[in-house]
């Protein structure tokens, strides 16, 4: 339900308590009249199992509904787990029923999306994963119809979830430039907590390329399928054309 500060929608964010990169991404993305509303789920180390990720989740997600949001957003990605098509379906039907059918947007769905928007299919990818990890990135986006050029690893030697945000803008952007190609079509960031969209639109003038971060890809998916369509310039091609 909007409110006297989100005159065209609240949005409740739900993240990781160790990730502390997405709530100011997102913030830097809001435009006028839409209010993001942020709740936080302990996540003490990797989740076993899925089953074990909605035990964590649940009482928070419960809890987005209390200031009464016109959309629910998830900051958690499945790409890395097995089976992460299965994993990310799985994850959406877990929070969408919890929320009773209150329209959701997820992280895991927003830069395949995003790829269509652009109409790319061949990307290189980094990420904040391990190499096993990576195979698991390469395997989702592959079997979603993209031709996986490459990817640039940067999983954390401290802890790999707090770490994550660590990791510096410069890190980045040597990644990218690692697994930079002529015959890649966009360059793609995933992991929640790892920084990238303050300085997308930087990364574009210098590959000559749209690069999609997975953060600014989340929101705009929120704001497109709330029917919010401003073009947002300084945040990289997807929010200023699409």
């Amino acid at each position: 339900m909007t409110d006297a500060l989100g005159l065209r929608a609240v949005f409740s964010v739900v993240l990781p308590a160790t990730n502390s990169i997405a709530e100011p991404d997102m913030a830097a993305l809001r435009p006028p009249g839409v209010s993001n509303q942020t709740f936080r789920f302990p996540l003490p180390g990797r989740p076993d199992t899925l089953d074990n990720l909605f035990d964590l989740m649940r009482p928070t997600v419960d809890l987005t509904l209390a200031c009464q949001p016109d959309r629910i957003i998830v900051g958690y990605t499945s790409e890395f787990l097995p089976d992460g098509i299965i994993a990310a379906s799985q994850l959406r039907a877990f929070v969408e029923n919890a929320v009773g059918g209150r329209p959701t947007t997820m992280a895991s769905d927003a830069v395949p999306d995003a790829l269509k928007a652009l109409g790319a299919k061949r990307i290189g990818i980094v990420t904040p994963y391990l190499p096993s990890e990576d195979r698991n990135v390469e395997e989702f986006f592959t079997a979603r119809g993209f031709s996986f050029a490459g990817v640039a690893g940067l999983s954390s030697a401290r802890d790999r979830l707090v770490g994550t945000a660590q990791i510096s803008e410069a890190d980045v952007r040597d990644a990218f430039t690692r697994v930079d190609a002529a015959d890649i079509e966009v360059l793609v960031q995933i992991g929640t907590n790892l920084a990238c969209a303050g300085f997308a639109t930087e990364l574009e003038a210098r590959h000559g390329k749209p690069v999609i971060a997975v953060n600014t890809a989340t929101y705009w998916l929120a704001l497109r399928s709330h029917g919010i369509t401003d073009r947002l310039d300084g945040h990289g091609t997807l929010l200023a054309r699409h």
